[in-house]
């Protein structure tokens, strides 16, 4: 009787056994295929984002938001890809391009005339620049020996007060002092202006189109165009509805199938299971990669730094708590080789390194830069915000000493510093130091080598 009573338990626990194994692997196959869904439809909306928030006229393409408080999750994603660490705008505003006023690709082997009309160059309270790169962003070696020419180059105007920069490969006979020399094949242009005017801040300044040297390049400035943002809001809230509707749907079919095909009762709950998990998935984890997208940014770039330096001559990393001025501007061996040796930055040495305020406040000590252009940027690595700056812009250009402390400190601001405070203790910093010319590159390194970290205790015992 007993073994009568077994073999008609068996079905039962057999039976649940198998929805439970089905269940499982549903679930885990939801997860996976949403997990999947989630990375490419998270690096699809941080790419189409990064393309959202670039104004282009003439040519000419900008963004400004970066670094702000405010930000939404989507646009810090973006600018943790594209433009880490970039300065606010009040810094600096940066203007790229790579076609003509035709709209065609830049080349070497074309002529081109970049022409400023009267009281027509980029306002700016610091200095301006045009640097030439190639298509990948890298310096490229040429006779002159010069990547970027600006208010620092001896340019000559015109006689009405107007400028012409000549960008072609060959010298242009006569005009030797307002050459940039371009690269043989495609290449990049780069603007800039530190501490930008209020006509640049405000939109109403709009820089002119680079024009073949055999037409007119002093067209008038098209409309801007603006591609529209992502509504990254409204696409995940569809998923999310997607979701519902088709499990309800799903579900309904299943109770109907159930009724008059008994066999396949198994099945459905599984594959409605299956949707239901990978859309879930796919809902939340797109909004997780870029949530958390800036973070492994910025980690990458700590671990970067930390362990191998700022520069292509780094023989060591750069300890927590410590600043490492570069020594030499960028150069075509040195592009793209570091962090912060960048092909499209010709005129200021970097300062680079890494904060952690957690066991107690750091004093950043700036010598006095007698005038000179320098600015120190700090940023919260969790989202890309700079949450603060020190330098000609914001506390001038005397000797300085400044205490860096984190959220939880809750000591007294000693005297003769300045009390900065960073919402993490973590913290990424870049200095910037004009290079006035090639002569001045000595005196401008003596400066950014001075710019140097202490902490508090040692700081306070050494007054």
């Amino acid at each position: 009787m007993d073994g009568v009573r077994a073999q008609i338990s068996d079905p039962a626990p057999r039976f649940l056994d198998r929805i439970n194994r089905g269940t499982v692997a549903a679930v885990v196959l939801g997860l996976l295929i949403g997990g999947v869904v989630a990375f490419v439809a998270g690096g699809v909306l941080v790419d189409r984002e990064a393309k959202g928030m670039q104004t282009t006229i003439d040519g000419w393409s900008t963004v400004r938001q970066c670094g702000e408080p405010g930000n939404d999750i989507l646009m810090k994603a973006a600018c943790a890809r594209d433009w880490t660490a970039a300065n606010l705008a009040p810094e600096a505003v940066y203007w790229t391009t790579t076609v003509d006023s035709a709209g065609q690709t830049l080349s070497g082997g074309h002529d081109y005339v970049l022409h400023f009309p009267p009281r027509g160059l980029p306002p700016n309270d610091a200095f301006w620049s045009l640097t030439m790169t190639d298509a990948q962003k890298r310096l490229v070696a040429n006779p002159a020996n010069r990547y970027a020419v600006g208010d620092r180059s001896g340019l000559v105007p015109n006689a009405d007060g107007s400028l012409d920069i000549y960008i072609q490969t060959a010298s242009p006979a006569g005009h030797e002092s307002n050459w940039l020399p371009a690269p043989a094949g495609d290449f990049m242009l780069w603007l800039r202006a530190y501490q930008p005017g209020a006509a640049i801040l405000d939109g109403e300044y709009t820089v002119p189109p680079v024009g073949k040297a055999s037409t007119d390049v002093a067209a008038a400035n098209a409309p801007a165009v603006i591609v529209d943002r992502v509504p990254w809001v409204r696409i995940l809230l569809g998923l999310a509805v997607l979701a519902i509707v088709l499990t309800y749907l799903a579900r309904r079919r299943g109770q109907a199938a159930s009724t008059d095909h008994a066999p396949r009762r198994l099945k459905r709950p599984h594959l409605i299971t299956f949707w239901a998990v990978a859309i879930v998935a796919s809902a939340i984890g797109t909004v997780a990669f870029v949530y958390v997208y800036p973070n492994l940014i910025y980690n990458a770039w700590e671990t970067d730094i930390v362990a191998h330096g700022v520069d292509a001559g780094s023989s060591s990393g750069i300890p927590v708590n410590t600043l490492y001025a570069v020594p030499q501007l960028a150069a075509p061996a040195a592009s793209n080789r570091a962090v912060l040796v960048t092909g499209s930055n010709t005129d200021t040495l970097y300062v680079g390194g890494w904060l952690d305020l957690g066991t107690e406040p750091q004093v950043l000590h700036v010598p006095d830069m007698a005038g000179r252009y320098y600015s120190v940027e700090f940023v919260d690595p969790r989202d890309g915000t700079v949450f603060g700056y020190v330098g000609r812009r914001v506390t001038g250009t005397n000797a300085g000493n400044f205490l860096i402390t984190g959220p939880g400190w809750k000591g007294t601001v000693p005297s003769g510093a300045t009390q900065l405070s960073s919402p993490d203790n973590s913290v990424f910093v870049v200095g910037r130091v004009l290079v006035e010319s090639n002569s001045d590159l000595g005196t401008a390194y003596d400066l950014a080598k001075q710019t140097q970290l202490t902490p508090l205790d040692r700081w306070q015992a050494g007054q």
